[in-house]
């Protein structure tokens, strides 16, 4: 064979194979990209199944289009909403109700109800942080709403007010803005109430270990935080005050087959204790409290 024939039959080979060759890596290219998309989609249900993504606060309209009916997440959040719009039995606090109607509310969730879990404290963290700047502009009936995964063995309602307190104590340890000045930190007093981001908040504890003081039933734990500045505008008088406590507490009786909490009382006012508001239990005594100061 001559010297130039040999580069002839090379090019002749080359041109026969890279034909295939071509189809062989484009396939490969196609193959490796679907599986990026599965592993990607995968990931993203994961993320989904634990919390909600990236733990920051979701309207009622982000909920419904990222979960599906059938998903935790959207059970748990569906029963909430059934509570608010039952018509036949009219939820007390109307103003949820209106909150949650006027998409004011946003929501959060949490894979269990062990509220001491350090994940969920984190996840709270974070939607907290991220909700605050937006808050006053959502409007006057604004909270920022827990929602668990329903337990198939739910707790006593002590295990779930000694970990509503962890909870409270890891939120503080994690805040990194300063106590108000003008809200004490000692809790076991009348002018105490939760902070966080610098803000005061009204906190309600519901849980599936309730059964008579219904109006603190969730089949699965729930927790509303509620900024204290909502209340300047709800009672910006002392006739809307007089006015909103008393169609409360009428509807309160109405709804709970036991007598209106003592507990409920003005905030500031003299032998009030708001933490013991935070967490009503079944009977009317107040809940336990063991902390003294919150992130010590």
């Amino acid at each position: 064979m001559s010297t130039i024939a040999l580069p002839f039959i090379l090019l002749v080979i080359g041109v026969a194979t890279v034909t295939p060759a071509r189809k062989l890596f484009s396939a490969l290219v196609k193959y490796t990209a679907q599986i990026r998309a599965s592993v990607f989609e995968l990931w993203s249900q994961n993320s989904k199944t634990s919390s909600n993504a990236g733990g920051g606060p979701l309207s009622r309209h982000d909920v419904v289009s990222l979960y599906k009916e059938g998903t935790w997440q959207r059970q748990a959040f569906d029963r909430y909403t059934s509570v608010l719009l039952n018509e036949d039995l009219v939820f007390p606090c109307i103003y949820a109700t209106k909150g949650f109607n006027g998409n004011e509310q946003r929501f959060v969730f949490i894979d269990t109800d062990d509220l001491s879990d350090q994940r969920h404290i984190k996840t709270l963290a974070r939607a907290l942080t991220a909700y605050l700047p937006q808050a006053r502009s959502l409007g006057p009936n604004t909270s920022l709403v827990l929602l668990a995964r329903e337990n198939d063995n739910p707790r006593t309602i002590e295990e779930y007010n000694a970990s509503f307190w962890k909870l409270l104590d890891g939120l503080a340890r994690l805040d990194k803005k300063a106590w108000p000045a003008d809200i004490p930190q000692e809790i076991d007093t009348d002018r105490w109430c939760f902070c966080f981001g610098g803000e005061p908040f009204f906190t309600v504890v519901q849980t599936p270990a309730h059964q008579v003081r219904q109006s603190r039933y969730a089949k699965g734990l729930s927790i509303v935080f509620q900024p204290k500045w909502i209340f300047d505008i709800l009672f910006s008088t002392e006739a809307k005050r007089a006015g909103a406590l008393s169609k409360v507490r009428s509807l309160l009786a109405k709804y709970d087959t036991i007598p209106v909490s003592p507990e409920l009382k003005n905030y500031g006012e003299e032998g009030s204790r708001e933490r013991k508001q935070y967490f009503l239990l079944d009977e009317n005594s107040p809940a336990d409290c063991v902390l003294e100061v919150l992130g010590q």
